[in-house]
């Protein structure tokens, strides 16, 4: 994305990326919150240029306006989330695998045999089968419902039921964009996500590209997130999408949210391609 809109104190100014970049950091960091696609007005990241080599440039994870020839990875986005689409008008049920790739549960059948008894038993095991076909919940991957909540497929307002544990939750109670994160009291499970702006050099803290009022410490998990998702350095997670099981609190003098995550298991990082 070359071109972008920024709606900073409720008024429009279009910016190129050689425009935008030429600004004073603090005015990159005033305005970065407030970029929108031009076409689709959805919101729109500013990514500096890297160490690496990397070109400054506007992006965006929710943006679809663009997509003449994505990426595999968003091919990838694209074909999750209309998977995930489809399970939600089949079922009002949906289980969450923490297993990366993982997709809906499947079944098995047994291999047909010649004797009568075999082939009994085989007619009951099948019939058993449909029965269970009927009760059968879809696991549906971190990974995929990020996807799914990325590209707007209705998952975030949604009345289909997920249980946790002894708990079922709605999808539109568990899935918390950054924005709309509120410090809780009870234990209660909650699935924050949204994109990343950037994070510090040591990337032991991450900032949120919605919103300037929410931050994400990986404290002790710090090592283990790093080298599970092969995230080599801060540069990398500027545009990256993520999804954890979290808990929202006050800071000290409340003038920010800290949401901390709860464990690397239940925690997905797309990196921006």
């Amino acid at each position: 994305m070359f071109d972008t809109i920024c709606t900073y104190a409720g008024s429009e100014r279009f910016y190129s990326i050689l425009d935008f970049q030429k600004l004073s950091e603090s005015d990159i960091e005033k305005l970065r919150h407030s970029l929108i696609c031009p076409e689709c007005r959805e919101q729109a990241f500013y990514r500096k240029k890297s160490v690496d080599g990397k070109k400054a440039c506007f992006g965006s994870r929710y943006c679809t306006c663009r997509e003449t020839t994505p990426s595999p990875e968003r091919q990838k986005e694209r074909g999750n989330a209309a998977e995930v689409q489809q399970i939600l008008t089949e079922t009002d049920t949906i289980e969450i695998s923490f297993v990366t790739g993982s997709t809906s549960s499947t079944g098995n059948e047994g291999s047909p045999t010649d004797t009568r008894s075999d082939i009994a038993q085989a007619k009951n095991k099948k019939a058993h089968t449909i029965a269970s076909e009927k009760k059968r919940i879809p696991k549906v991957s971190l990974e995929k419902i990020l996807h799914s909540l990325l590209r707007g497929t209705g998952l975030a307002t949604s009345d289909t039921i997920i249980p946790i544990g002894d708990y079922k939750y709605k999808a539109k109670n568990l899935f918390v964009k950054f924005p709309d994160a509120e410090p809780m009291e009870k234990n209660a499970h909650r699935f924050y996500w949204g994109t990343l702006y950037n994070s510090n050099s040591d990337i032991e803290w991450l900032n949120p590209a919605e919103c300037k009022d929410v931050g994400i410490p990986l404290g002790n998990l710090r090592d283990i997130i790093l080298e599970k998702f092969n995230i080599p350095n801060a540069d990398s997670l500027e545009g990256a999408a993520i999804i954890f099981d979290g808990h929202c609190r006050w800071n000290k003098d409340k003038t920010k949210k800290i949401i901390t995550i709860n464990d690397s298991e239940r925690l997905f990082i797309s990196l921006d391609d």
